[in-house]
């Protein structure tokens, strides 16, 4: 079955045409398993060895474990460029990402059930902050906390009198520099008025 690629010409031009290599581990994998998206994608259907599959086993547990900093050598480059390797690897990734979404709306269910049952509570303070909880849920948005950020545009003259007011205090007043100086008409001699106004053949 034959892949359609699609350019797209509303991305901007990179800085420079240098290749773009992914140099640590996460971004190694990240690069393969989408790479291997595009192809499951397109109706790709690599056969996945034994060994292949232990190999994609490893690269996921050193990829999902948070404790473990992996760096790329040749093993695990071999790995991520061997194309049944990295479909199987994808294919648990992909069922790992869908775990912990399912985890995460359970337990964000349990806390909003378990917040619920407290606002029967006889104690008046767990009761409020029972409801003061349940109101800070994203999607109620009730006691969300809101910063507001205020901008204050100046008056264009205003901004330029401040302007022209700090330059006059760089600048300074008009003042009077000292320094040494030697007459031109010692070098040159003496400069008439009158020859200034005389036309010249050239003119």
């Amino acid at each position: 079955m034959s892949i359609t690629i699609k350019p797209e010409i509303d991305k901007p031009l990179p800085d420079d045409y240098d290749d773009e290599k992914a140099t640590t581990f996460d971004k190694k994998v990240k690069v393969a398993t989408t790479t291997a998206k595009v192809l499951v994608d397109g109706g790709a259907d690599i056969p996945v060895s034994s060994q292949e599959k232990i190999e994609a086993e490893e690269l996921f547990k050193a990829f999902t474990d948070p404790e473990v900093k992996t760096t790329p050598n040749s093993t695990i480059n071999k790995a991520l460029n061997t194309p049944a390797t990295v479909q199987h690897l994808y294919a648990m990734l992909s069922d790992y990402d869908h775990q912990v979404v399912q985890e995460a709306v359970q337990l964000r269910r349990f806390i909003t059930n378990k917040l619920i049952e407290d606002t029967g509570l006889t104690d008046p303070r767990h009761r409020l902050k029972a409801l003061e909880l349940l109101g800070k849920i994203s999607d109620v948005g009730l006691f969300s906390e809101k910063t507001e950020v205020v901008i204050k545009n100046d008056d264009p003259e205003e901004l330029q009198n401040q302007i022209k007011s700090k330059l006059f205090k760089i600048l300074g007043h008009g003042y009077t520099v000292d320094a040494d100086f030697e007459e031109v008409e010692k070098e040159l001699g003496s400069i008439k008025h009158e020859d200034l106004d005389t036309p010249t053949d050239d003119d």
